[in-house]
């Protein structure tokens, strides 16, 4: 069976409903292809947030933002690996996308003051403001399309703004029964209301959805011009054609363990994105002679594994973003001893897992636990187990530190060293050794209510506990190379016709940086906009 089409879109977050909106808008015939009997990708368990300099959404009376401090930040995280090119379209195009955005759809953003760019510390960026919330939204408005709406890992209907506010790792304090109206209503939040605001202006713009389609192969003409793309949709191999070209948006690789193993190196064995994520967008790509970028990188995290925790029939791993910041524990390795600020951000963390030892000819700092006391086990809610409830057998437990060194595999002298050494800082707030709690991103989490510093106290009595941290991903963030319009292109250099990337399939413009809360999702839409402009130019 073959379909017409302008474009054929392929993958339903962020970038690739952005790209079919932004396609569609100017009078194309567009299908999208989602493998998944959902739509929503990555984006749809996340935040939802987006990362955008030097916006309108500023707060006013907030230090003004400039895209001259926006390019310093991000060249300086590229370490000079992306092409300034790329940058600079970005930063330049990050705010006519929202406009675009905020025209076509009922997308509402709001500027998170208190949320810092990752490292805050760098030329160029901001202690807030940068990144951008959205709302709630009503499912209801989908109709029949609905129950096609990928649910987050929650399932509770909140905003960060919000979760801001109450307390994200304090959930006694929510306001539960505001919530459980919201989901009795239809509503949610975050990364499904992005998903789903964004599905629904699709719709009504005509654009054709289709789950269970997943692609397989780019078809091309006799000059090379990929003119559509076989999928298998619910079984069925169908092809559909695309006159104007097609836009990779099928998200990245980190559920296929072959390519994980072939270009990121390291032992990453903890995605936290759906399992749908097996890297079919750049299989197509290579072979149609795609040049490929950024492949050893990756959205890094520090991940929980709750034994029996799962998503779409795979394992479930869980980001540790609040639960590390929080006081009264300290993450080490096998030696017991601490190796980072256990409240930094999480893709310099996971960078610090992969650390690797010559000379012991080892992962460093893998594997390594989260250890904790008793006064944080009955305070803080850790991945599926609340305070108060009974503990799992995951979370390893003992009456004394050297026990629990002796169950986990950890090195019981040195870790007993370390809580010495570590408590005697953290009753004066201080960590002198890797200043946790000092910096504004620290302080952005960790419990307020925890004096003189909110992401420090010594380890109390026993019993104590120890989760077991895994280095884990978001999503990968390499793929097929792309010029300033997402278009697709060669190992020489020049544009595959007809075929654009964007998303987590492709290589990221910021290399191996990650600017802030919301920069994935805001590069993946940038390039989706303009990839789906140049379709119709």
């Amino acid at each position: 069976m073959t379909e017409e089409n302008d474009a054929v879109i392929i993958g339903s977050g962020a970038a690739g409903l952005t790209a079919a909106l932004s396609a569609a808008s100017l009078g194309l015939r567009v299908t999208l292809l989602e493998k998944a009997p959902v739509f929503g990708g990555t984006t749809a368990v996340s935040g939802g947030s987006v990362w955008a300099p030097n916006s309108k959404y500023l707060e006013r009376g907030s230090r003004p933002d400039s895209r001259e401090d926006a390019l310093t930040y991000v060249r300086a995280l590229a370490l000079g690996r992306v092409d300034d090119r790329l940058i600079e379209t970005f930063v330049d195009t990050i705010n006519p996308t929202l406009d675009f955005l905020e025209k076509e759809t009922a997308i509402e953003f709001s500027s998170n003051p208190h949320h810092p760019d990752y490292q805050p510390h760098l030329p160029g960026a901001r202690e807030g403001g940068r990144t951008l919330q959205v709302g709630i939204y009503d499912t209801n408005l989908l109709g029949e399309r609905a129950s096609q709406l990928r649910k987050g890992h929650s399932s509770v209907p909140i905003t960060r703004l919000e979760g801001d506010a109450w307390g994200m790792e304090r959930p006694e304090r929510w306001d539960w029964k505001l919530l459980a109206e919201r989901v009795a209503s239809g509503l949610v939040g975050m990364g499904a209301s992005l998903v789903g605001t964004l599905l629904d202006a699709c719709l009504k713009k005509g654009v054709q959805a289709v789950v269970n389609a997943r692609a397989v192969e780019l078809d091309r003409d006799p000059q090379g011009r990929v003119v559509g793309v076989y999928a298998e949709v619910d079984g069925e191999r169908r092809l559909f054609r695309a006159t104007k070209g097609v836009i990779l948006a099928s998200g990245g690789f980190e559920w296929n363990r072959e390519l994980v193993d072939n270009f990121l190196g390291v032992p990453c064995d903890a995605p936290a994105s759906p399992p749908a994520n097996e890297g079919d967008g750049l299989n197509m790509a290579m072979a149609v002679g795609a040049a490929l970028g950024n492949m050893s990188e990756a959205w890094w995290g520090p991940m929980i594994a709750a034994s029996g925790d799962s998503y779409d029939g795979a394992p479930l791993y869980r980001p540790t973003s609040g639960l590390r910041t929080l006081p009264g524990g300290i993450i080490v390795n096998r030696k017991g001893r601490r190796f980072l600020d256990e409240a930094m951000n999480y893709n310099d963390f996971g960078k610090m897992l992969a650390a690797f030892d010559s000379h012991d000819y080892e992962y460093a700092n893998l594997p390594c636990w989260l250890v904790f006391d008793e006064r944080f086990r009955q305070s803080y809610p850790i991945a599926t187990v609340t305070p108060g409830t009974p503990t799992p057998h995951w979370m390893l437990t003992a009456p004394t530190l050297a026990e629990l060194a002796e169950a986990a595999g950890i090195d019981p002298a040195g870790l007993g060293a370390q809580v010495e050494e570590f408590n005697g800082h953290a009753a004066k707030g201080v960590d002198p050794v890797f200043h946790r709690g000092e910096s504004v991103y620290d302080l952005y989490r960790g419990d307020p209510e925890v004096t003189p510093n909110r992401n420090l106290r010594p380890l109390e009595s026993g019993p104590y506990y120890a989760v077991q941290l895994h280095l884990g991903a978001l999503g990968t963030k390499g793929g097929p190379l792309t010029d300033t319009e997402g278009a697709v292109l060669d190992t020489h250099g020049a544009r595959i016709p007809g075929l654009y990337a964007c998303g987590n399939v492709a290589s990221s413009p910021f290399g191996p940086g990650y600017p802030g809360a919301g920069a994935t999702l805001a590069a993946g839409m940038v390039f989706g906009y303009l990839s789906g402009q140049a379709l119709a130019g």
